[in-house]
């Protein structure tokens, strides 16, 4: 690729970004104010944080279609906003949640037939990711939903590889614990 090529490709992203900004960024603030923190300035802020990652590290940006860039700002914002939220205070699971959890046991239910017993399984999963520490289920989003590589979420969180590549494993063995204290079977114990 020669330098015309690069200066072009990279002229495309940073055109991609500025146009990813006017479109999501006010989505992406409500979403902050509703879910982290209320404050419009700190929710501004967390935006430009999630901006600037993908100005530095967001080298396929370009790449993606408007589904996927919503996707992906969002995993950054949310670790962004999350990684805040600690700083400030614990982060834990509303009771309402909780209650739920506890009321629904699927041991000894075969949800693979059942659509609506699979909704609540997949439900429970998105629940039991919630109450992961919010920096460690980032790692989890953006490796198995999104498909990056443990060096790309490194340079997006700011962290090291190994690092991202720990987190992972810790995050995956706290998911098993989660699930099995709610009633899924480990199927490597068979």
């Amino acid at each position: 690729m020669n330098t015309n090529d690069k200066n072009n490709s990279e002229q495309l992203r940073l055109q991609r970004i500025e146009y990813a900004y006017h479109k999501f960024s006010k989505t992406l603030i409500k979403q902050v104010r509703k879910h982290y923190h209320a404050d419009q300035h700190i929710a501004e802020d967390i935006v430009q944080t999630t901006f600037e990652r993908v100005l530095r590290y967001g080298y396929n940006f370009a790449s993606y279609d408007d589904k996927v860039a919503f996707r992906f700002l969002y995993t950054i914002m949310r670790h962004e906003a999350s990684h805040l939220l600690e700083k400030q205070q614990n982060y834990l699971c509303t009771d309402e949640i909780q209650e739920i959890l506890n009321k629904i046991s699927l041991s000894a239910i075969d949800s693979g037939n059942n659509p609506e017993l699979l909704y609540i399984e997949r439900t429970i999963v998105r629940e039991a990711v919630k109450k992961l520490p919010p920096s460690y289920a980032s790692v989890l989003y953006l490796h198995y939903y999104h498909g990056y590589k443990f060096k790309e979420i490194a340079d997006f969180l700011g962290i090291s590889e190994n690092t991202a590549i720990q987190r992972n494993y810790y995050i995956r063995q706290k998911l098993k614990q989660i699930l099995i204290k709610e009633g899924f079977r480990d199927e490597t114990d068979k």
